[in-house]
């Protein structure tokens, strides 16, 4: 399966791809990425999108710290519920404890973890990418680590830094870029991805500590997160769904956002008595009735929203779903509304 993040993780980078002379949204739609819906907190975009978006445009627009560039622009608000939590722990341990337990509601590709028995007077903050098969991922890491080292600031109220700043890839640009980044030293090719921090800074007392929002908030991330998409069949039908607005849903497109082979999309659905052909047509048709229950969506756009280039395909579908026109379809669903009403 592929993990998913929320849109939140590419929180200004419409703006840093501005400031450096280019426009975003080619880039975004390059893998897929609604450039109109990054501010939708629902919205979930593939973790190997988001990857594959960063380094790309490092490349494209020759900016090798875009990484960094993007987490200045990023903080504990881009962790939305998560950081409702932080701010209303005890300490920043507690704040981060909670940051890493519920990470996952952020993005299941990342891990946080604590480390304050190993070396107990330089804890750590440990940040892991659990994506095996794409290991182009230095701006993704610099971005996530970054962000880390914001949401350290912001709970320590800017008033620490951390000891030490640990990559586990080799370093990419000068040694001064990093250091003036983070305000501490910055090492490389080391066994983990980390913040170094101190006993005093974990026990740094959060002024906002409201243990009651606290408990609310994470019943609201337990619940929230079960509705995201986990299975295989789930992810596949998350994705058609996503492009059948852009008239672009084929097994061969959907393939390649789940980064697989064609053959081996259809085998896999194959293996779970699913149809790709099916499959689309009733998502179709679903969102159709979803559609046709609005009074002022035209047809035209609802034929768009479903995939179809010309209204007469859509007439066609609506037949074959429900044995009448769309426009009688939707007649029937209003009379029954006031029906019941």
């Amino acid at each position: 399966m592929r993990p998913l993040v929320r849109s939140s993780a590419l929180s200004g980078f419409p703006e840093l791809v501005q400031e450096l002379n280019a426009d975003p949204e080619p880039l975004l739609r390059q893998f897929n990425i609604d450039p109109e819906r990054l501010n939708d907190l629902d919205y979930l975009i593939f973790f190997h999108s988001v990857m594959q978006l960063l380094e790309t445009s490092a490349d494209v627009l020759a900016c090798p710290d875009l990484g960094l560039r993007l987490s200045r622009k990023q903080n504990l608000e881009t962790l939305g519920p998560i950081a409702i939590m932080a701010r209303a722990s005890n300490t920043v341990r507690d704040a981060l404890f909670c940051i890493t337990r519920y990470i996952a509601h952020h993005s299941p590709a990342i891990t946080l973890s604590l480390d304050d028995t190993s070396a107990p007077n330089f804890p750590r903050l440990m940040l892991n990418i659990n994506v095996d098969d794409y290991p182009y991922r230095h701006q993704t890491t610099e971005m996530s680590v970054g962000l880390m080292a914001n949401v350290h600031a912001m709970l320590t109220e800017n008033r620490k830094k951390p000891e030490a700043i640990l990559f586990r890839h080799s370093r990419i640009m000068d040694a001064k870029i990093y250091n003036r980044h983070f305000g501490c030293p910055v090492l490389f090719n080391q066994e983990c991805n980390a913040l170094v921090l101190t006993p005093e800074q974990f026990d740094f007392p959060i002024r906002t500590a409201d243990s009651f929002q606290r408990d609310i908030i994470a019943s609201y991330v337990i619940k929230k997160g079960s509705s995201s998409p986990v299975t295989f069949i789930e992810q596949t039908k998350f994705i058609i769904s996503r492009l059948l607005p852009a008239q672009c849903c084929n097994i061969k497109t959907v393939a390649k956002e789940l980064f697989m082979h064609q053959r081996t999309l259809q085998r896999r659905l194959k293996d779970e008595d699913h149809i790709f052909e099916e499959m689309v047509d009733e998502i179709r048709k679903q969102d159709a009735q979803n559609f046709l229950a609005e009074h002022g969506m035209p047809m035209a756009q609802i034929a768009g929203l479903l995939g179809y280039q010309e209204q007469s395909s859509f007439n066609r579908a609506a037949k074959r779903w429900f044995g009448v026109t769309p426009k009688a379809y939707r007649k029937s669903l209003h009379t029954t509304i006031k029906r019941e009403i």
